[in-house]
């Protein structure tokens, strides 16, 4: 079983959980446990940055488990990034940790949500990275998190511009025009084709 978390503001990006949640089955070719990770409180400029620290505590600190952003698309087979474990070790692509495959066990130090929600500087995204030092590595190729474009390679389309979201999930907010129509497009044939599923 393949165990993925979702961090996700799910009041605003119901449209998103759908197609990140429909990209992962449709490509799966093992079985996956998804599960969308609302705590139930505001964090850092997504709404959510910190929550992909609360995996190895939600996780009973056993195991690996991958994390995503909720603004992402998956157009490969999540079973080739279940295959980036590393005992010890918090995998991610270089330079974002967006996408991230964890040992679970290797992380009981991390604040729990009962900390990080009464003690206001363990909730920020820095001091945690901090405290994982070297068990962080960037081993995942980038190819697993392509932001706002689609390209031959891309495995996985992250739509990590906040004014360019197609879905808009902000009410008011002042979007700007995405930057790469075939993105948009992807994004919105995924969301046709998770409304008429069974498998969402």
């Amino acid at each position: 079983m393949i165990r993925v978390f979702i961090a996700t503001d799910g009041d605003i990006h119901q449209d998103a959980e759908k197609v990140v949640e429909y990209s992962i089955r449709k490509h799966a070719s093992e079985e996956v446990d998804i599960n969308f990770i609302r705590p139930g409180w505001k964090s850092g400029c997504t709404g959510f940055t910190v929550h992909r620290f609360l995996i190895p505590s939600l996780c009973n600190f056993e195991g690996y488990a991958i994390y995503l952003d909720v603004d992402m698309l998956l157009l490969s087979d999540i079973k080739e990034l279940w295959e980036y474990q590393r005992p010890g070790k918090w995998m991610t692509t270089p330079k974002r940790d967006d996408v991230s495959v964890i040992d679970c066990s290797a992380f009981k130090d991390l604040p729990t949500p009962e900390q990080m929600r009464n003690e206001p500087r363990l909730f920020n995204k820095n001091f945690i990275r901090n405290l994982i030092g070297n068990r962080h590595v960037e081993g995942i190729p980038l190819d697993w998190n392509t932001c706002d474009v689609v390209t031959e390679t891309a495995k996985l389309i992250h739509y990590t511009d906040l004014n360019t979201q197609p879905w808009h999930p902000i009410p008011n907010h002042d979007y700007k025009e995405h930057p790469n129509s075939d993105a948009v497009n992807l994004f919105f044939e995924y969301l046709n084709e998770a409304n008429n599923s069974e498998i969402v």
